[in-house]
């Protein structure tokens, strides 16, 4: 030994080390709880700041003389009060791990350790601190997506709580547990019945008349509503509507897809809570969801909007905004920002939750932000080899978790994302394949979804990659066959997303351009119906849709042989995409513009415009299809 001032250390580590090995194993542990022990009893002396590091360090030590399995012996004799003490600091050091580092492996090692040292019947003799490890142990286990043990443990809690209230937040995470697994039904069913024992039953079904009813009431509670009476509004402390909160929370987003009709009747049923009750965090749930309600149900895009920033308004209220950032988020920026906002401002916005969400442990919703921000990306003009690895990437965390609910809902339509990719890249698809499956096999199991759920969306989709393919290599009858069919099946939902933005600019611009080429007047009606869309989103976000308005004009004006007021459209529509970074439209502009003078027989002007569309083609990454442009 040596001294360094009041201290005495060892010469070398490899020699206290040897010591450490030497030493009898009850004696190595004796001296961990000893030294556990001592932490502390000095802990009070630490500052606010380092305390929670203190006890983390403490339990450390003491764990050592935990047996290796729940059940076993104690290598050490702890009494009755120091084994409560212990479990309730083995709690405190789980709670730190969660909330500062999001690390749940730890906290799992915590809790694990808090339910060895809690007393045989502490069901019974400390049942407020079993409990509370108990829910803590649940919400570490969903983290982690270990099921099977989430479900037994979920199985021990609801055997031994002593009210309903207190099943509450494990039956939550066993909602949530089932969503994940793919499991709607079961989840639906457990919410339904958990929601009604607390005293807010819902329908199984209902019909249009009765929605509208409900979501006309909830509209009359928030008109007028601005952020600034958010700041003052009562905060909501009842235990039983904060739990039947979090709880339809987490189902509003299954039921947007899975159930079009309950959806609103959920949101609203949440408004309604928060008007009543005061506003808690999944409040920001509620606001954002009815405003894509408004939006999508009855094209009210300001509404729509508006309560979607009063939900980002109502999360700057609360500090712990990890459990619903992401999913907020995903209605926020993903749904209801890009009818307002420029794009890139809300593919910004985006990676920051998903960032947020894979620090925090939120993996699903991480991911599923990911799918959106893939598609919006593409819609922007991203890059497509960025786009590409993106895919590529998402695709393999996807299916490196197969469990994810966000897996059964969306590995397959990315992948097809990918392959979209592909074909405008030129990239060969078994580079893809390869890894994961073939385009044809990837269709093949979402019409398959689609026939065993009748979820209209994993059909719709197929189509949207099919008609935005054609668009790109002019098989304009094919677009217009594939918008048919996509038009067919937004019948049967309503929600309005980024897709419906391609299929409405290409199935426009497909019907003027076959009504020219074919001669055909009736395909006139259809290119308005689908312009005067865009124009109603243009009044919305000039930056977004100004540069398609006006290329959809242009060739309308080509399609009824006004060329003067075509050429006008079509400059303006490419100064308008470059202006707003769409490299991708300035390119497709620069190519109609050049098809407009081949075939008004300005040859020179023609190879000027369609040259400058290849250059773009290339900047874009549309390798392909720069390669195919000529000739005509």
């Amino acid at each position: 030994l040596e001294r360094a001032g009041p201290l005495f250390v060892f010469a070398h580590d490899s020699i206290q080390e040897i010591v450490y090995e030497m030493t009898p194993q009850l004696d190595i542990i004796q001296l961990h709880v000893d030294i556990g022990s001592m932490l502390i009893s000095k802990s009070a002396l630490a500052s606010p700041i380092l305390i929670g590091e203190v006890i983390s360090r403490a339990v450390g030590q003491i764990n050592m003389a935990l047996p290796k399995d729940i059940g076993g012996g104690f290598s050490v004799e702890f009494s009755l009060s120091q084994r409560i003490v212990f479990a309730k600091l083995n709690l405190r050091a789980a709670q730190k791990a969660t909330a500062s580092k999001s690390d749940f492996s730890t906290a799992e090692d915590y809790l694990k350790a808090a339910m060895m040292f809690l007393p045989e019947n502490s069901w019974a003799d400390q049942y407020d601190l079993t409990l509370q490890i108990y829910e803590e142990y649940s919400n570490a286990l969903f983290v982690k997506h270990l099921f099977e043990e989430l479900f037994l443990h979920i199985d021990i809690v609801l055997s031994n709580a002593r009210c309903n209230e207190d099943k509450l937040k494990v039956q939550e995470v066993k909602i949530a547990a089932l969503f994940s697994l793919g499991e709607t039904s079961k989840a639906v069913e457990l919410a339904r019945s958990v929601l009604g024992t607390l005293g807010f039953p819902f329908p199984e079904s209902a019909d249009d008349d009765t929605v509208n009813a409900i979501i006309s009431e909830t509209k009359s509670i928030t008109k007028g509503l601005t952020l600034g009476q958010l700041q003052s509004y009562p905060l909501m402390v009842e235990t039983v509507p904060t739990q039947a909160m979090k709880i339809m929370s987490n189902i509003l987003l299954a039921f947007s897809f899975a159930n079009p009709t309950m959806f609103p009747i959920v949101a609203c049923q949440m408004m309604h809570l928060t008007t009543k009750h005061g506003m808690s965090v999944e409040s920001a749930s509620a606001f954002a969801n009815f405003g894509l309600i408004l939006l999508s149900r009855f094209g009210n895009y300001e509404e729509g909007y508006r309560h979607g920033k009063i939900a980002l308004a109502i999360l700057d209220r609360f500090k712990d905004t990890k459990r619903l950032l992401a999913k907020v988020s995903f209605i926020v920026y993903g749904l209801l920002s890009i009818w307002k906002e420029p794009i890139r401002a809300t593919i910004e916005s985006l990676q920051y939750s998903i960032d947020k969400a894979f620090l925090e442990g939120d993996y699903e919703n991480a991911l599923l932000n990911s799918v959106v921000l893939g598609r919006q990306s593409f819609l922007a003009g991203i890059n497509l080899q960025t786009i590409r690895e993106n895919y590529e990437r998402l695709c393999r965390e996807m299916m490196y978790n197969k469990t994810a609910k966000v897996f059964f809902t969306s590995f397959n339509p990315t992948l097809n994302d990918l392959y979209l990719v592909l074909s405008l890249t030129g990239e060969a698809e078994e580079n893809v394949s390869s890894v994961f499956i073939s385009r044809e096999e990837n269709e093949r199991i979402l019409f398959e979804r689609y026939s065993s759920t009748q979820n209209a969306i994993f059909v719709q989709l197929i189509y949207y990659h099919r008609l935005v393919k054609s668009f790109w290599f002019r098989e304009y009858k094919t677009v217009l066959e594939c918008c048919e069919k996509y038009d067919q099946c937004s019948k049967t939902r309503n929600l309005v997303r980024v897709c419906d933005i391609k299929n409405a600019f290409f199935a426009g611009l497909a019907s003027f351009i076959q009504s020219r080429k074919n001669k055909d007047e009736s395909l006139i009606p259809r290119g308005k119906k689908h312009l005067e869309t865009m124009q109603l989103w243009e009044k919305g976000c000039k930056w977004n849709f100004e540069n398609k308005v006006l290329l959809l004009q242009a060739e309308y004006y080509f399609a009824k042989g006004e060329y003067e007021e075509a050429n006008t459209c079509y400059e303006k529509s490419i100064e308008s995409a470059k202006e707003h970074k769409f490299i991708h439209e300035e390119a497709l502009g620069n190519e109609l513009f050049g098809i407009f003078y081949v075939e008004t027989g300005d040859s020179a002007k023609a190879t000027s415009f369609l040259d400058k569309a290849c250059q773009l083609y290339d900047e874009w990454g549309a390798f392909k299809k720069a390669a195919m442009l000529l000739p005509l």
